[in-house]
């Protein structure tokens, strides 16, 4: 059931990689077929489907995969497994594609050309950068640089969740810097995988903290943002018991979720960042600091609540209009939390 939420949530993402892997290879095999030009056309598409299959599937499911084994090497094993896997997809299609789709029917010879294996190298190379570099400025940050976008400042309406995890100073101490870095770092990795998968974009870690957005509509859409929450929360209960064999202990999260206007903007020369600044980032840390204080594991704004529906199973508790620290007006806010089983049963 997770794998198929998984494949319904990414699949915008497969076609797309499907469609720009069709276009590529009919281009190339088109451009480099002596003689049949249409039928390279084809055998070029035909590749290139299947190497953006292959490719979008080991990228988001297996090599990115949440707990993959590849997440926790060093960059440049990173890189080089990367390259070796693509490159056999890139040799496989090409392959594939002759004998599905030869040059001379009915011959089915396979003949891969110094041309052929120059341009898989190149894309390879290219595929493996790209996945690589998002994977390190987090997503679409390289494509916002390369075009522009937000070169000069610029207001956006966003959501944004603040998660930290409870009582991490004791943590700290029990657990010592080493080994609470390594906690801190499985705890970030399985909290934002989730996010990710429900179209949100992790914007930064901050000690112990978490903060992700989404862009207003996508966030509002079959409220990903709560469910993307939740589905966070419920990883970690899910991966409790190998918390316990490595740490000791199941780390506990608390978390805000509000929405509004921020200005996005690069920042910085030496260290170039895509920033966002405003009071509804401001707000949405206020959030986690009242979950703290008043004993809640996750609160949203009235703001948020009244643009979307909840998820079935979610309930929301009024906690009345709150004069969070360093606000002048109060804000209205919910405390958040799933519905017992026999109490969802009696709302249906």
């Amino acid at each position: 059931m997770v794998v198929d939420e998984r494949i319904r949530l990414q699949l915008p993402r497969i076609l797309s990689f499907v469609v720009i892997g069709a276009a590529v290879g009919a281009g190339y095999s088109y451009a480099t077929t002596v003689g049949f030009p249409l039928r390279g056309l084809l055998r070029g598409a035909v590749s290139g489907v299947i190497i953006g299959a292959a490719v979008s599937w080991l990228g988001l499911f297996v090599l990115q995969a949440p707990g993959s084994p590849l997440a926790r090497t060093p960059f440049m094993v990173t890189v080089a497994v990367r390259s070796v896997l693509y490159l056999l997809v890139f040799l496989l299609a090409i392959a594939v594609g002759q004998l599905l789709v030869p040059n001379r029917p009915p011959a089915r010879v396979v003949s891969i050309s110094g041309d052929d294996i120059l341009f898989c190298f190149g894309a390879t190379f290219v595929i493996t950068f790209l996945f690589e570099v998002n994977g390190l400025l987090s997503q679409n940050v390289l494509l916002s640089f390369m075009t522009g976008r937000y070169h000069r400042p610029r207001v956006e309406q966003r959501i944004f969740l603040i998660m930290d995890m409870k009582n991490s100073t004791a943590a700290a101490e029990r657990l010592g810097e080493v080994k609470f870095h390594m906690l801190l770092n499985r705890l970030m990795t399985d909290l934002s995988g989730p996010i990710v998968l429900r179209g949100g974009q992790i914007h930064k870690y901050v000690g112990d903290e978490l903060i992700a957005t989404w862009p207003l509509v996508r966030g509002l859409k079959d409220a990903a943002c709560v469910r993307a929450c939740f589905a966070a929360r419920d990883r970690l209960v899910a991966h409790g018991a190998d918390y316990e064999r490595a740490f000791g202990m199941t780390p506990q999260v608390r978390a805000g979720l509000h929405c509004g206007p921020v200005v996005v903007g690069e920042m910085g020369s030496i260290k170039k960042e895509i920033a966002l600044l405003g009071d509804t980032l401001n707000t949405a840390a206020r959030l986690v600091d009242a979950c703290r204080d008043r004993g809640e594991s996750i609160i949203a704004s009235a703001d948020l609540l009244d643009r979307l529906k909840l998820p079935p199973g979610i309930a929301a508790r009024s906690l009345g209009p709150v004069h969070l620290r360093g606000k002048e007006l109060a804000i209205g806010l919910c405390a958040l939390a799933e519905q017992p089983p026999a109490t969802r049963l009696a709302a249906s």
